[in-house]
């Protein structure tokens, strides 16, 4: 069973099921020279050297193995902030407003407090959880 999920590694990829194998062959080796011998000792064996296997091996493998995953900047902000943009529900000064920005309706408050109205071109300068920040053109 170990050499069939050792072999199975490479249908299932993820570097999990390898070590598993190897903690079942660590099994079948220790009950060959006579190390252990009862059930209870069999799934202790498995379950540590599996273990063992799957938290030293694998990171040592995953340093020396290129990933075919990479990683992108997904910080959306970067792109959006400094484009313009137009007031569709007036940015009251001590409120908020709404923009329309890349096709859709977003909330929106005016830097320093300053009133926008409706259908004024703004820059979009920050972002504040959901709340954009803007100022005048």
């Amino acid at each position: 069973m170990g050499i069939i999920l050792v072999i199975g590694e490479f249908l299932l990829p993820g570097l999990v099921v390898i070590f598993v194998g190897m903690g079942s062959l660590t099994v079948a080796l220790a009950m060959h020279f006579g190390a252990i011998s009862g059930l209870p000792s069999q799934l202790t064996t498995f379950f540590i050297s599996s273990l063992v296997y799957l938290f030293t091996l694998r990171l040592l493998v995953l340093r020396f193995v290129p990933s075919d995953s990479v990683k992108e900047n997904i910080c959306e902000d970067e792109e959006v902030i400094g484009q313009e943009a137009v007031v569709i529900e007036t940015i009251s000064s001590d409120g908020f407003g709404r923009i329309q920005h890349s096709g859709s309706s977003w909330q929106a408050k005016s830097l320093g407090s300053v009133e926008i109205l409706k259908d004024e071109n703004v820059k979009i300068i920050g972002r504040e959880n959901i709340t954009w920040i803007v100022e005048k053109l």
